[in-house]
C-alpha cells in the first residue's frame, strides 16, 4: 500500500468512526406517550367512594377533613355576614365536561363581594339531584356558581332548584344541554338566575369533584329556584345522578348570610 493510498484509507476510516459517534449521541425521540387524565365516575369502581384511589392527586378526596357537599340544616342560622353581588348578562360558551354540562364565562357578568375579597364568575354547572341536601332532603337539582378571585381563591355559589315553573332565564343553557358535540355561544342573564331572596348557608369547603381541592368557599342560597319538570329532565338526560354524596361536616360551622343584589 503506498503512503497516498494509506493516508486516503486513514482519513475515510476517521470519518466515518466520527459519523457513527454522532449518530449514536444523537438522542432518539421519546416513546412514552402522554399522561391520560385519571378516569372517574358517579359510580362503581370508579365513583365516589373510591374517588381517592383512583389517582394520587385524588388523595383529599378520601383524606380531607373539609369536604363538600354537606347536609344543611333545616333552618338558616341568624345572618353574620353577608354578599354584594353585582350580576349582568354573562357571556360564554356551554360544553360537556364529560361529567356536567357547563358554561364557560368570559369573566364578566357577576361580580361578587365577600368580606373584603372580589370575585368574578368563572363558570356555571350543573348536577342532578343536588349535591346539598337541606335536613337529610336533596332537591331536584342544584347549580353551581363557580367564582374565583384575583389570587384564584374559589368561592362557589350554590343554587337548589325545586320542580315547578319553568325557568326562563336558564332556557338558553338548558336548550345547548343535549346538543354540546361543539362549544356553543350563549347569553345567561345571572341576575334572574338567582332567587328573589339571597339569605344563605356558609361555610367553608372543597370541590366537589376530583381533586376536592379544599379551602373553597361556599354560599348555598337558602331559597330554591324553580325549573319545569322538562327543564329538569333535560339536564338529567345530559348526566344523570352526577351529585357526590353528603360529606361529615367535623368540626365546621355552617353560620347564615344575607346578600344584596346592585
Amino acid at each position: 500500500m503506498s503512503a497516498r493510498t494509506w493516508l486516503i484509507t486513514s482519513a475515510l476510516t476517521v470519518a466515518a468512526v466520527t459519523l457513527v459517534g454522532c449518530a449514536q449521541a444523537a438522542p432518539e425521540p421519546s416513546a412514552t406517550p402522554a399522561a391520560e387524565p385519571a378516569h372517574w365516575s358517579y359510580d362503581g369502581d370508579t365513583g365516589p367512594a373510591s374517588w381517592g384511589d383512583v389517582d394520587a392527586s385524588f388523595e383529599t378526596c378520601a383524606a380531607g377533613t373539609d369536604q363538600s357537599p354537606i347536609d344543611l340544616p333545616a333552618t338558616v342560622r341568624a345572618p353574620s355576614t353577608g354578599i354584594q353581588l353585582s350580576a349582568e348578562d354573562a357571556e360564554g360558551d356551554v360544553f360537556d365536561t364529560g361529567h356536567a354540562v357547563e358554561f364557560e364565562s368570559d369573566g364578566e357578568g357577576e361580580t361578587l363581594t365577600f368580606g373584603d375579597d372580589e370575585y368574578s364568575l368563572q363558570q356555571m354547572h350543573a348536577h342532578v339531584p343536588s349535591e346539598h341536601t337541606v335536613n337529610g332532603q336533596p332537591a331536584a337539582a342544584e347549580l353551581h356558581l363557580v367564582n374565583a378571585d384575583a389570587d384564584g381563591k374559589l368561592l362557589v355559589v350554590g343554587i337548589l332548584v325545586a320542580e315547578g315553573e319553568a325557568s326562563e332565564a336558564m332556557a338558553p343553557f338548558i336548550e345547548e344541554a343535549t346538543h354540546v358535540t361543539d362549544e356553543e355561544d350563549v347569553t345567561l342573564d345571572v341576575s334572574a338566575v338567582l332567587p328573589a331572596s339571597l339569605e344563605n348557608y356558609e361555610y367553608s369547603g372543597s370541590l366537589t369533584t376530583p381533586p376536592c381541592t379544599e379551602d373553597v368557599q361556599w354560599v348555598v342560597l337558602s331559597t330554591p329556584i324553580t325549573m319545569s319538570a322538562e327543564q329538569i329532565g333535560t339536564l338529567e338526560g345530559a348526566h344523570s345522578h352526577n351529585a357526590r354524596p353528603t360529606q361529615p361536616l367535623g368540626d365546621r360551622v355552617v353560620v347564615g348570610g344575607t346578600g344584596e343584589l346592585g
